[in-house]
């Protein structure tokens, strides 16, 4: 006998979308358990700091220097400058040296919900953000409910992207942003609406990442040539461009500045073909190394080869091509960051590519060859973090990156209000935590800091130092005296300079 109330279609859809659901909430929780929610070395600290900054209502720090040192406008302002700040015109102000899209994010955060709280709550909104519009994209696209699940796995298990999520670092949101672009970007063929939402996301995503202008010309192509079109996504990037500008001009003297100063001399041909090795290498082993080849799978046959398949190539030869040529990119696997967000559309382009092979050889076997290939791109993805993120220490940046809170805390139980602390990679996170002023001993000659030692000890001035074991032996090159241990919290140490 029938059934006389069978389910309906709507019901049934429901479960793969709270399954979905319930996924991410799960992912979100995974990432809470190994999240570093820390000011330490210069970009997690520069960027909280400066987010604090925002939310005081303060574009600028104030230089802290012991007044005993002579007017701040004498000094050599570079000995007390903490990582994530460079000076500013006036002598007594340093300018924040990151973009302000994440510090925008989570002074608007931790207003809401605290300062731990806020900054959790973009840490792991971004991620799973970026997750859900890695979905999005995929399906308007074309690909089906398993191709696009196997392309957010194979995002979401990506080592690189599960070390920029545990930390406040601008990739993860840069990546989110991005992706968000190219979501408006793909509805955007006969909506003006959808165009002006490209250009807005675009201009977020540019706030958090100034590379992310390189998404432009492929965003546009995949909107299509209409002046309409094209007018309403410049529209939708104006106020963010606005900011953009103000802010520059405010801090750095002019709207196309930075803080990053000359950046230009950080570029040089000779860094492509390294760099470019350095990519391939990495990318084959942290994500499926199949969706680095199948790309071609799609450029092969007709009807995956067009506009969207072009853009997103276009996505990802901008952004890596950019960063092919920076002087750091080839240095360490997480370096990489600096690309992720063009890793979803090489990922998208690589699914486009089982696509047309599903189409082509794969029709054979029309139920089976699509779901058997994103299970074998999620199988391979699982195995690339289950192998690679213990062997690379991901998940041990929680430890790694608490080691700055706990060494600014023991500083203010150890060191007397005014004490003046010698550090390096902690300056920045002693002042986020502490009200100390910070000398920098990777910017002294021994001459300089005894000068400043001399003129503080006889005003009574405490001086005192924090500094990683692996640290401690060039500080004391440059900072010569009598040191003494005070404290020890895991590998940093707490010291203080005896009297002559």
């Amino acid at each position: 006998m029938s059934n006389p109330n069978p389910p309906s279609g709507r019901a049934f859809a429901r479960w793969p979308l709270l399954a979905g659901i319930a996924a991410l909430l799960l992912y979100a929780v995974f990432l809470h358990r190994h999240a570093a929610v820390v000011a330490g070395g210069a970009d997690s600290s520069g960027y909280l700091n400066s987010a604090r900054l925002l939310g005081e209502g303060r574009l600028q720090e104030t230089l802290r220097a012991p007044p005993e040192l002579g007017p701040v406008a004498r000094l050599d302002r570079m000995h007390f400058l903490p990582q994530g700040f460079f000076p500013a015109r006036d002598a007594d102000r340093l300018n924040p040296t990151y973009p302000t899209g994440l510090p925008l994010h989570l002074a608007a955060a931790q207003a809401v919900l605290g300062t731990g709280a806020g900054t959790s709550a973009v840490m792991l909104g971004a991620a799973v953000g970026a997750l859900a519009l890695m979905y999005l994209a995929a399906r308007w696209l074309g690909l089906g409910p398993p191709l696009a699940g196997a392309g957010v796995v194979a995002l979401a298990a990506c080592p690189v992207f599960l070390f920029t999520s545990i930390q406040p670092l601008s990739d993860t949101l840069a990546t989110t942003w991005g992706l968000a672009a190219l979501v408006a970007g793909l509805r955007a063929g006969g909506s003006s609406a959808w165009a002006a939402a490209a250009g807005g996301a675009l201009a977020v995503a540019t706030l958090v990442r100034p590379t992310n202008l390189l998404l432009a010309p492929a965003l546009l192509l995949l909107i299509g040539f209409s002046p309409r079109r094209w007018a309403a996504f410049v529209a939708g990037g104006l106020p963010g461009a606005a900011w953009l500008a103000w802010y520059n001009h405010a801090l750095y003297g002019h709207p196309l500045a930075s803080g990053y100063g000359n950046i230009g001399a950080a570029f040089a041909l000779e860094y492509g073909p390294r760099t470019a090795l350095h990519f391939a290498k990495w990318l084959a082993l942290l994500l499926p190394a199949a969706l680095l080849a199948l790309p071609l799978a799609a450029a092969a046959r007709k009807e995956t080869r067009g506009r969207r398949l072009l853009a997103l190539l276009l996505v990802f030869a901008a952004i890596a091509g950019c960063y092919a040529f920076y002087e750091v990119s080839h240095e360490v696997w997480w370096c990489l960051r600096f690309i992720l967000p063009a890793m979803p559309a090489l990922i998208l382009a690589g699914l486009i590519g089982v696509e047309a092979l599903a189409r082509g050889p794969g029709a054979r076997w029309p139920r089976v060859f699509r779901p058997a290939a994103a299970a074998v791109l999620v199988l391979w993805a699982a195995a690339i973090a289950v192998h690679w993120s213990p062997r690379l220490a991901v998940f041990e940046m929680r430890r790694y990156e608490q080691a700055y809170a706990d060494g600014a805390g023991a500083a203010l139980a150890r060191f007397r209000p005014g004490a003046l602390v010698v550090c390096s990679a902690f300056s920045g996170a002693l002042y986020y935590y502490t009200p100390f002023a910070v000398l920098r001993s990777d910017q002294l000659q021994p001459a300089d800091f005894t000068r400043h030692a001399e003129r503080l000890q006889t005003a009574d001035r405490e001086i005192g130092a924090v500094l990683f074991e692996s640290e401690a032996t060039e500080a004391f090159r440059r900072c010569p005296g009598n040191w003494t241990r005070v404290a020890r919290v895991g590998n940093v140490g707490l010291w203080r300079l005896a009297p002559p």
